[in-house]
């Protein structure tokens, strides 16, 4: 919600007695994102030692200018950063990257490939592409990869309830020799198509999962490694519903500001923390969240 809707949700809830102002809002979230930047410095050392870190952004308007909302997410942490672009520039700026030597889950986003030791591309995200394909170009070659890749998480998921930490060597090559001959097939269908604009975002498509198969895969490895990006993309929901109801932010401190609030309400979430009793000892100077 934006400043102004808040003070007037408080004030109605206070029957009145609160008084409060938009500029006493913001005074509060200020004071609050300058409060918990020590707690994000050391969520930030426990993300550094993580193996797998996800990401993904999204966009958000600042003055009426493009932005973007980052975050870096394991299961019990997640830490949001404001971004002018999604550039390697931008991405530069960041220390947690700069020092990150782990795998990154992403969407596919070719600047990160400059950072971490390793990247994993989220299967979902091209099981959309794969299946578009397949309503745009009427070729078997996609829906086949779709099949082949549900199979593989499905294996996966089994072996891991049996204690398996990674796909047994065998079963590996198999996947992996069906994987390429279904983008071979797909080269010699992706010759017939009509469509030009299909016929070309078929070929990239193919394109891209062929030299990116090892980041496609890599979920058949190392298990810690997940199939896909969603819990990444599920920590950016709150970001997402705040553009659509509140629109964008008038300033960038705005921007930075809802970051680092959110980098801790999020985080307390997600360890099952006591919201109002951890943020009173925020502002005490005595954090609980690490």
């Amino acid at each position: 919600m934006s400043n102004d809707r808040i003070a007037s949700f408080l004030n109605a809830a206070g029957d009145g007695e609160l008084d409060l102002s938009e500029e006493s809002v913001y005074s509060f979230c200020r004071k609050f994102a300058g409060a918990s930047e020590v707690s994000i410095r050391h969520l930030e050392e426990k993300l550094l030692i993580q193996d797998v870190v996800a990401t993904d952004a999204t966009a958000i308007t600042v003055n009426g200018k493009q932005n973007y909302i980052r975050n870096f997410s394991v299961d019990d942490t997640v830490i949001y950063h404001a971004m002018d672009s999604k550039s390697i520039k931008a991405l530069k700026r960041l220390d947690f990257l700069n020092q990150y030597a782990g795998i990154l889950v992403h969407d596919h986003e070719t600047a990160l490939y400059h950072f971490g030791a390793d990247h994993a591309e989220c299967n979902v995200h091209v099981i959309r592409y794969l299946r578009k394909n397949t309503e745009d170009t009427k070729n078997r070659w996609s829906g086949e990869m779709v099949s082949l890749l549900c199979e593989m998480n499905k294996s996966r998921k089994e072996l891991m309830a049996q204690g398996y930490e990674a796909m047994p060597a065998g079963r590996i090559t198999d996947y992996e020799e069906k994987f390429f001959s279904i983008l071979k097939q797909g080269r010699r269908e992706n010759k017939s198509t009509t469509h030009k604009y299909a016929k070309q975002e078929e070929a990239a498509l193919l394109g891209r999962m062929e030299k990116y198969s090892h980041n496609h895969l890599l979920f058949l490895h190392d298990f810690s490694v997940p199939f896909d990006d969603n819990l990444s993309e599920r920590d950016l929901r709150k970001a997402k519903n705040r553009q659509k109801m509140a629109g964008g932010f008038r300033k960038e401190s705005g921007h930075e500001m809802y970051c680092s609030i959110m980098t801790i309400i999020e985080t307390l979430k997600k360890r099952n923390m006591g919201m109002i009793e951890n943020i009173r000892k925020l502002f005490m100077g005595t954090p609980a969240i690490f």
